[in-house]
């Protein structure tokens, strides 16, 4: 197998088939159990693979010898995660010999370590001698320029390092028997030799560095098994990974394995609200927790929209990224499971980035810089406000009180200075992002915002301050009602006062609608608008839910949920669509909003159709039972972005609901 030169392929979008991770190393893995990306020291930044493959070296009865690696299609595989874990097992049966690997892939909880363990079983008749080998061809911080390799013959690890990024490589059990370091796509990669199982040696390398390992394992006789543990160690410098190395590399590799295991356990075990026979689909709801921990940034409390597929933007804008409106929901769920010190840790990353005015940029990295933005959205400042309330609401933690404050102030001051003279928000891109627009959807944010602040206000007796800002919730409230109520359409409108292009505009003009022109800021170039948007868009449920500008009862709310249903749902797979025309990755239904769905009639008490919906979206799911962010409109299942941060938070929600444990509900 030739080895593609890395830096001159743009990779192309790849979902993982799983993840495994600690909250600060985040790997993503194939369904044949190869990992294809590594992000540290945070969980977006910076991606680090390249190829990491391991494999086994055999012996022909002629004396010649060939390596079987474990990512080639040479083994028949499946796959799970051990239960209550984010341990991935990947079983795999050779198609050639009767042997027998399991791989179990884990990230320690509190070292930056991704440890692979491996049992070799020997099914056969006649005894195997083999030599466990391992290439790696790193890509440090997504580049592999300026990037050296060595042997660190005081532990036999091989170690990789770009500035302050360094990556070690070492086994355990078995004496190492061979080395090899080269540059990639030259006569000294070790790729080749290392398929041959014949490495030469040659102990460092600059730009472009490839390595490999092996170690010899003797015989594997008849019905025996045999063990062997790779590690692979993160650290800012030499000494930090040498001494991670030494740490684990002198503990048995199912001693770390079980501990591992054990920790997991006791994480899902904090939660408050743990699965009950009730609601159903309890493995989705303790996977979704798990995949939500891995997905939320140890140090920062930032959480990513998913593991990101797309760094080159070849299909979207990338997910690998914090959003401040999808981070909420996502805290909102951990707080209603249980988990509030993940929730709070969010919270004090959305303090801390907060501009000077009290508004959020559209995202973040998880070091709380600034990530590639197409601009702000006044949703996200509602929904943090509205999220610092919830927070509050479950934990009664008056520390928290206290250091939000002043962010919740400057941002309900924000909200209040950017109303309109029709009571609704200042336009801003919708929640989906396609629209520049006063959104319907962003307007219920605010209110929910408002109100929120309005009652911690009250809370810290600020009787002026809370008054001001109730009285803006309240012109907002009118404006919705006023201004986004159809008559004609027996429905809320997606929004008003939508930019558009020329074509748009002149279209508009001719069918006798409102339109307008405006100046940019800079005064230089007019910008066209028009008066309504009449499509139906599922985020519409947030007047319910969760920000409660609408009872779920209410005659508008319900016309509209009807409208809903009648013009986004697929009647081919089933699912909701995000809003009428909607052509973003062909347009499939998505499970959040589904799951929205499902949690609206919980609260209007029809909980048959609340758990159709529900089900419907477990169906959707990978056999990891990792969510989707869309459904294939036409054969269902993953269609796009997996596993979604987003998703798993409406499914917990949505599960707390079905089960009549969601507190939002009601309040």
């Amino acid at each position: 197998m030739a080895v593609k030169k890395i830096s001159s392929v743009k990779t192309q979008p790849e979902m993982p088939e799983a993840i495994i991770g600690n909250s600060k190393m985040l790997a993503s893995l194939r369904e044949n159990g190869e990992v294809f990306r590594l992000f540290w020291p945070h969980i977006d930044y910076g991606q680090h693979l390249g190829h990491f493959w391991p494999g086994i070296k055999l012996f022909l009865p002629e004396g010649q010898s060939f390596t079987k690696w474990f990512h080639l299609n040479i083994w028949k595989s499946s796959q799970r995660y051990l239960e209550n874990t984010n341990i991935l097992e990947t079983e795999m049966y050779s198609r050639t010999h009767y042997l027998k690997a399991v791989q179990q892939d884990f990230v320690l909880p509190d070292k930056d370590i991704l440890v692979r363990h491996y049992t070799l079983t020997n099914h056969g008749d006649r005894k195997e001698k083999l030599t466990f080998l391992v290439y790696c061809a790193f890509e440090l911080e997504e580049s592999n320029h300026y990037d050296g390799a060595y042997l660190d013959f005081f532990n036999d690890s091989l170690i990789f390092f770009r500035r302050n990024v360094y990556l070690a490589v070492a086994g355990s059990g078995y004496p190492l028997a061979g080395y090899q370091c080269g540059r990639r796509c030259t006569h000294t990669d070790p790729f080749q030799n290392a398929s041959r199982g014949t490495l030469q040696g040659g102990s460092d390398n600059i730009r472009q560095s490839a390595g490999s390992l092996d170690w010899d394992m003797d015989e594997l006789l008849p019905g025996a098994s045999k063990n062997f543990t790779l590690y692979l160690a993160a650290g800012a410098d030499r000494d930090e990974v040498t001494t991670l190395l030494a740490g684990v590399t002198s503990q048995d590799g199912l001693e770390l394995l079980e501990q591992t295991k054990q920790y997991w356990h006791g994480w899902l075990g904090k939660g408050t609200k743990t699965a009950s026979e009730n609601a159903g689909g309890e493995t989705a709801y303790r996977r979704s927790l798990l995949a939500m921990k891995l997905m939320s940034d140890k140090e920062t409390g930032a959480s990513i929209a998913a593991p990101e597929f797309d760094p080159f933007y070849l299909m979207c804008g990338g997910y690998g990224y914090c959003w401040p409106r999808d981070s909420v929901f996502i805290a909102a769920a951990f707080d209603e499971a249980g988990y509030h010190d993940v929730a709070a840790h969010f919270y004090r990353f959305a303090c801390a980035v907060q501009e000077k005015e009290g508004d959020w940029q559209q995202r973040y990295f998880t070091d709380g810089l600034f990530a590639p933005t197409w601009g702000k959205q006044i949703d996200q400042v509602g929904s943090v406000l509205w999220g610092y309330g919830h927070h509050y609401s479950l934990s009664r933690d008056n520390h928290f009180l206290e250091q939000t404050w002043p962010s919740l102030a400057a941002g309900a001051n924000y909200l209040t200075d950017n109303l309109e003279a029709n009571g609704l928000p200042s336009p801003s891109f919708d929640p989906w992002e396609d629209e520049h627009s006063q959104s319907t959807y962003s307007a219920a944010a605010v209110y929910g915002g408002l109100t929120a602040a309005r009652k911690i206000a009250l809370i810290k007796g600020e009787q002026e301050t809370a008054q001001r800002w109730h009285m803006a919730a309240e012109k907002v409230k009118e404006g919705i009602l006023r201004h986004q109520w159809s008559d004609r359409l027996k429905s809320f409108s997606r929004g008003v006062n939508r930019r558009v292009s020329k074509d748009t505009y002149d279209h508009a003009a001719y069918e006798g609608k409102i339109n307008f022109t405006k100046t940019d800021p800079a005064g230089l170039y007019q910008t066209y608008w028009v008066g309504e948007d009449e499509r139906v868009d599922a985020a519409l449920l947030g007047l319910a839910f969760p920000f409660g500008v609408l009872d779920a009862k209410d005659e508008k709310m319900q016309a509209t949920v009807r409208a809903i249903e009648e013009r986004l749902w697929n009647r081919d797979v089933g699912g909701l669509h995000r809003y009428e025309g909607d052509s973003y990755r062909g347009g499939n239904p998505w499970l959040i909003t589904t799951l929205w769905l499902a949690i609206y009639y919980c609260m209007c008490g029809n909980r048959q159709r609340a758990e159709t919906l529900y089900r419907w979206c477990l169906e959707q799911a990978n056999r990891h039972m990792l969510l989707p962010e869309q459904a294939d409109k036409n054969r269902g299942g993953p269609a796009w972005v997996l596993p979604l941060n987003w998703s798993h938070a409406m499914l917990i929600l949505a599960w707390l609901a079905l089960d009549d444990r969601l507190s939002i509900i009601g309040k």
